[in-house]
């Protein structure tokens, strides 16, 4: 008699819960292979979009999880799991690991947005806050940087997305400035002439683009002057370092001195 209510208790679990089990198994296996295709699918996308190949793997993989999990919620519910205090599990988890890594995050979400909108590309120089050197790895997290003297330099991508930067693109012309300090009696024809002497000896400046000699400040003892070269951003950093010694010796044969130098003169 015992074992008969062994067996009817058994068979009324199985007629209560038998077709929520089975619709929940068959739930289970078409939302599996519907999660497949969608994130498949999702995967071809961002490769036609041409997202960065570090990005497409974890882009392609967050998705994949959330739609598995919100899957396995609709599963339980689907068998009469109550699915609240789940979620409400999951909401305090995700809230404790948000404040534990807000900065982690912070350069994680910045690493993001600099590989889905490319503001700079590996292989460019650039300027963030006291650092300049060309970029020579873009991370989720951290940008690094390789500088003339061969230093690493690793930046958090939030430094980066929260103020300006300074981007010099490969393969494209940009201007070499420098701004100096002359005396205000200097004949401005004889700057000029000693910018273009410095651009003849340089072998990095581009071709047909004069140098561009601006007399930005003046007072009666001295002036300030901006001289620009045209170069390319590859080589931006050796026309540089190119440029002062080369205009240093065209003022020198030339006769043209600092202010500072010139005043110094004056008092001697």
């Amino acid at each position: 008699m015992e074992q008969k209510t062994y067996i009817d208790q058994i068979y009324d679990l199985i007629l209560q819960f038998g077709p929520k089990i089975v619709s929940a198994l068959i739930l289970l296996f078409v939302g599996m292979w519907v999660i497949r295709r969608v994130v498949r699918s999702f995967g071809v996308l961002l490769e036609k979009r041409h997202v960065d190949a570090s990005l497409r793997p974890f882009l392609v993989t967050l998705i994949d999880v959330a739609l598995k999990v919100a899957l396995l919620l609709v599963v339980a519910s689907q068998i009469g799991i109550e699915t609240t205090s789940f979620i409400a599990v999951f909401s305090a988890i995700a809230f404790a690991i948000g404040l534990a890594l807000q900065g982690s995050l912070g350069n994680f979400a910045s690493g993001v947005l600099i590989l889905l909108f490319r503001p700079y590309r590996v292989g460019d120089l650039l300027s963030v806050e006291d650092f300049t050197g060309y970029v020579s790895e873009i991370q989720i997290f951290n940008t690094i940087l390789i500088t003339e003297h061969g230093k690493k330099i690793i930046i958090p991508n939030s430094k980066i997305t929260e103020g300006p930067i300074e981007n010099i693109a490969l393969g494209e012309d940009v201007q070499v400035e420098i701004s100096i300090l002359l005396d205000s009696n200097t004949s401005v024809p004889a700057i000029r002439e000693a910018a273009s002497a410095a651009a003849a000896e340089c072998p990095w400046l581009v071709e047909g683009r004069q140098a561009e000699v601006v007399i930005s400040g003046l007072n009666r003892e001295d002036m300030k002057v901006d001289i620009a070269w045209w170069t390319t951003g590859e080589n931006y950093i050796h026309t540089l370092d190119f440029i002062h010694e080369a205009l240093r010796d065209a003022f020198e044969t030339r006769g043209i001195a600092l202010a500072r130098e010139r005043r110094r003169e004056m008092l001697e």
